[in-house]
């Protein structure tokens, strides 16, 4: 049964829209973490798009709600929670196309610069852009109504 102010109940739960009680605090670690996962979870799944970090960082920091400060912490927390996954399956499939001939060979000597300069921009994708999507996050929970809690999704 609703209440008059639209949410479920007290608990924290959300209401039948999607959207979490306005009364209680969500800036909890608890909760921090579990926003980041849902960010990084609708990154990985929304991987094989371009820009699927700049998704997972918005989905995140929409999630939690807060301020700018807030949703680039969160966009950054849920690029570095997705680049773990990511990256155990980045690394040999660069070694298996060295191997294969494409790039540079992991025998040459500049093998690994080659590695720092292709993790550097690895870094930057994953998680500076769902920074990026952080701050898109923030700003769209403070300035539209656009729901982006995945949890709604499922």
């Amino acid at each position: 049964m609703r209440d008059t102010d639209g949410c479920s109940d007290s608990s924290g739960r959300a209401d039948t829209e999607g959207r979490r009680d306005p009364k209680i605090d969500y800036s909890g670690p608890y909760e921090t973490f579990v926003d980041a996962g849902w960010g990084a979870l609708v990154t990985l799944a929304l991987s094989i798009f371009p820009f699927s970090s700049v998704v997972g960082g918005a989905v995140a920091a929409n999630r939690h709600g807060g301020g700018y400060r807030s949703g680039l912490w969160l966009g950054t927390l849920a690029g570095v929670v997705a680049m773990v996954p990511l990256l155990a399956l980045f690394v040999p499939s660069l070694f298996i196309a060295g191997v294969l001939g494409f790039g540079i060979p992991p025998s040459s000597p500049g093998y690994g610069l080659f590695l720092a300069l292709v993790f550097a921009f690895f870094l930057v994708y994953t998680v500076g852009l769902s920074a990026l999507g952080g701050l898109g996050g923030a700003w769209a929970s403070a300035n539209t109504d656009w729901n982006l809690d995945p949890v709604r999704w499922l």
